[in-house]
């Protein structure tokens, strides 16, 4: 549980620098289109861009809050599930929260052809970043357990490539 709320000081950390905080706290309700500031997550839309297994929900993010600087995605994988072989044109930061998976990262993505990717071990309660236009993917290869993950992309909305 300690590292659970470790992570958790981590995620209010990195958001309170890349979102801005009302001056006040007197309105419930958020300046960005009327919006209610607090927001239930089960009740927010979900998407699954046509992958199974995938549950997409945007926490925060440029087309429902305005936000021109940052996205907050909640993403769950079910066992056996991915993400296609992408890259785009801005950073992301990746906090899991439960499950365990494979990234596979090439880094020398800024080539013609990136390579052979390497592949790392996500755990919940670690982190990791991906730069800019970096190919990658996640899989979720725990075949026991889905992989849920907070997504903090910078620049949106994203172009994936």
């Amino acid at each position: 549980m300690r590292r659970m709320s470790g992570v958790l000081v981590l995620i209010f950390y990195i958001l309170s620098l890349l979102l801005p905080l009302p001056t006040t706290t007197a309105s419930s309700c958020c300046s960005i289109k009327g919006l209610s500031l607090v927001r239930n997550i089960s009740e927010l839309p979900q998407d699954n861009y046509g992958r199974g297994g995938l549950s997409h929900i945007t926490l925060a993010g440029s087309a429902m809050h305005g936000l021109k600087e940052v996205e907050v995605w909640l993403q769950t994988f079910s066992p056996g599930s991915r993400t296609p072989i992408h890259r785009h044109s801005c950073e992301e930061i990746f906090v899991v929260l439960k499950g365990s998976g494979t990234l596979y990262l090439a880094s020398s993505s800024h080539e013609k052809y990136p390579g052979k990717p390497q592949e790392y071990f996500v755990f919940a309660n670690s982190t990791f970043h991906i730069p800019v236009n970096d190919v990658h993917q996640v899989w979720n290869t725990n075949e026991h357990e889905d992989l849920q993950m907070l997504v903090i992309i910078s620049r949106p909305p994203v172009k994936v490539l």
